[in-house]
């Protein structure tokens, strides 16, 4: 699968930070769901779908609910940006609405606004979920301790988890 005499195997070979590395895996996997995907959608707009998702699911909605209660009742510590981004991110998602995968509701007591997934859309982040699998598959194909390299990449999620948590903390979990 993997030429040696492609000009960037050198260069990946003498990575020595994983960035870059990381990146590249990424832009990888990306690019293998986008050609296989049956429903063209942008890279942000994957993110956006599986965002979605995450955040239909109760506790995270709760959570919402709750920051969001918060900044109505103390309306000085609303971000001057708040409309903005509430703005944007509605936008957003309502190119994916457009293609009748999640339904935008604007009209909410209690959230800034809400996106529910369509059955178009659950079927598919199925999709893009077998074709993770696939891409995975063809990436680990002759990978040598792949059950070590799972437990380090574990181990760096672990690692990176409260940069993640506390950007979003920040941010109040509203959007």
């Amino acid at each position: 699968m993997v030429d040696n005499n492609h000009p960037h195997c050198s260069i990946i070979n003498s990575m020595e930070e994983i960035a870059p590395m990381i990146s590249l895996i990424e832009e990888s996997k990306l690019t293998f769901i986008k050609e296989n995907l049956s429903q063209h959608l942008h890279s942000s707009q994957i993110k956006l779908l599986k965002d979605a998702n995450k955040h239909s699911k109760p506790h995270h909605k709760d959570v919402r609910k709750i920051q969001f209660k918060k900044l109505l009742e103390n309306p000085e510590k609303m971000d001057s940006l708040f409309e903005l981004h509430k703005n944007l991110y509605i936008k957003k998602y309502q190119k994916l609405e457009n293609k009748g995968l999640v339904e935008v509701n604007t009209e909410c007591e209690d959230l800034p606004y809400d996106v529910t997934l369509t059955q178009n859309g659950t079927d598919l982040l199925d999709e893009i979920k077998e074709l993770e699998s696939k891409w995975e598959e063809v990436v680990l194909k002759d990978v040598e301790g792949k059950e070590k390299l799972i437990e380090i990449l574990r181990e760096v999620t672990q690692n990176a988890l409260p940069i993640n948590y506390n950007h979003k903390k920040q941010q109040k979990f509203v959007f």
